[in-house]
């Protein structure tokens, strides 16, 4: 995140004057909604269309933005409870010549002697139930955020570290309420005590807003997938056959899919039916396992989450006899849900275009791969839309429609599905391209060749052709090299991932638009 370098990081010395500022954008944004996350930039332009309009000093601009952000966040902050939200308080805070606390590796441990403000803080959060962490810099706050252990944070700091924190909170959707030090200088600092304890106590019990956890709906979902769930949806008699579909089900995977499908589902449902949810995820699930079952015959891979495959195991026949099993169950348990009829129709529509959507991505690769031909970028990212943005369609859009969504949220789904799947595949394509004994590592159409074949020079042509019909692997990683493939890879994934920034500040659904934030902040974080 870039961050204006010439910003003044000062907040105002006088209380009216910082109550003053408060209380207006607050009464700004309860007149212009804007729902979070926004993005550094939109703050600060929030902040100098009030600065202009209140004639503030220029110099105030840092506090307004925090202020802004604060005024942006404060409603779903207030909806979470304080069991689920971290204190956040700097050690500067102690009295320096006084304090008797000593520290560890996560920072101060008070002795609540009460030379300082800080064990009067502690004392109120924790009270409530907060988790409460004195520490310098951002680093804790960083893997706490990272955990998924709190759900929101109140953070007080000076108004440079409120400036990093602001990259850490906004790339995992935090809900965060910063309160700036009155004074700097990393030593005996001083705070407004009752701002801070204004935003401690705030709950607001009244809303309806509902902040999904994804920690929480990867565990719900991981509980679908048991032997004794398993039995239950889909009628297992015990046979051989049935045997194989329950090993399949309980094998490995992230369960990205059927996490997908109940996300949506929650998100848009206002009272939840987890029958339905069961099967739908359920369904989901077993288009991928069926998927993965043809996907390695057709690759001749031998090993799937560190076991032999199905058809290595068993032969070909029978793997392709539960593949299309499964395929069988997908669309029986869906068909079986307790959905109104034009629903259940919605739904099947969107499975089936995904289906054929797979099936011609599949086909295009496979005869690339019979032709030992090098696809163009355009191939390769239709490969990618068909296959990987395909799936997260169908994923996202069942659940969604399941529980009621209108067109504008589904076509903003189609869309995020749709560019989540080629960066998604950009970055794969980017971390897994390697050489193995001077051979590639994988025989499938890669970005990277693709990229390569585009922007090599006739002269050098010939040397990218013996590279790669003769497994000569240095050779073709220098004209990567040269040609600075892998940098304009990473362009290209950089563009996506501002468009999507772009689609989800298009949702308003605030539980769904935080959860997928989320998700992609996690997921690209070395890129964002």
């Amino acid at each position: 995140m870039m961050f204006e370098t010439t910003l003044t990081l000062v907040v105002p010395i006088d209380r009216q004057t910082r109550d003053d500022i408060r209380r207006k954008v607050d009464h700004y944004f309860l007149l212009n909604r804007a729902i979070p996350p926004v993005s550094y930039h939109a703050i600060a332009d929030f902040a100098s269309t009030l600065v202009d309009r209140y004639k503030w000093n220029q110099s105030f601009k840092a506090f307004v933005m925090v202020c802004c952000g604060n005024a942006i966040w404060r409603s779903v902050v207030g909806t979470i409870p304080f069991n689920r939200r971290m204190l956040l308080l700097p050690q500067c805070l102690k009295n320096s010549h006084m304090c008797k606390a000593s520290t560890d590796e996560l920072g101060l441990l008070c002795t609540e002697c009460g030379n300082c403000n800080i064990s009067g803080f502690l004392q109120e959060a924790e009270n409530l139930g907060y988790i409460t962490v004195v520490t310098e810099g951002t680093t804790i706050a960083r893997k706490l955020i990272e955990s998924g252990k709190v759900d929101a944070i109140i953070g007080v700091g000076c108004m440079e570290v409120l400036q990093k924190m602001f990259d850490a909170v906004h790339k995992y959707s935090v809900p965060a309420i910063g309160v700036p030090l009155l004074s700097c200088g990393c030593v005996d600092t001083k705070a407004d005590s009752d701002w801070i304890k204004a935003e401690i106590r705030h709950f607001d019990q009244h809303s309806g807003f509902r902040l999904l956890n994804i920690n929480n709906l990867n565990d719900k979902t991981s509980a679908l997938f048991t032997e004794t769930q398993i039995q239950q949806l889909l009628n297992l008699s015990g046979s051989a056959t049935d045997n194989l579909v329950k090993d399949i089900l309980l094998a490995g995977g992230k369960r990205i899919r059927p996490l997908l499908t109940v996300l949506a589902y929650e998100a848009f449902s206002l009272n939840p039916d987890q029958e339905v949810l069961k099967s739908l995820a359920m369904s989901v699930e077993c288009f991928h396992k069926a998927s993965l079952i043809h996907d390695d015959i057709e690759d001749n891979d031998s090993l799937r989450y560190g076991k032999e495959t199905m058809h290595t195991r068993y032969g070909i026949p029978v793997a392709i006899n539960i593949g299309d099993l499964l395929i069988g169950e997908g669309y029986r348990l869906l068909a079986e849900c307790n959905l109104a009829p034009q629903i259940t129709r919605d739904c099947l529509k969107v499975i089936s275009q995904g289906h054929k959507a797979l099936s011609v991505g599949q086909g295009t690769e496979l005869m690339a791969r019979r032709n030992s031909e090098i696809l163009s970028v355009n191939d390769i990212l239709s490969i990618f839309a068909n296959k990987t943005s395909a799936a997260f369609k169908v994923s996202l859009l069942v659940g969604a429609i399941a529980a009621g969504a209108d067109k504008k949220n589904l076509d903003l789904l189609d869309q995020f599905s749709y560019l989540v799947g080629l960066a998604y595949q950009l970055k794969d394509d980017l971390e897994d391209f390697t050489f193995k004994d001077g051979a590639l590592s994988s025989e499938n159409p890669s970005i990277l060749l693709a990229m390569l074949a585009e922007k090599v020079n006739e002269s050098d042509r010939p040397v990218m052709q013996e590279a790669l019909f003769q497994g000569k692997g240095e050779n073709l990683q220098s004209l990567i090299d040269n040609y600075s493939i892998r940098e304009l890879i990473t362009g290209l994934l950089t563009e996506y991932l501002n468009k999507i920034n772009t689609c989800l500040g298009s949702m308003e659904n605030i539980s769904l638009k935080l959860v997928l934030h989320e998700i992609v902040g996690k997921t690209f974080r070395d890129y964002i």
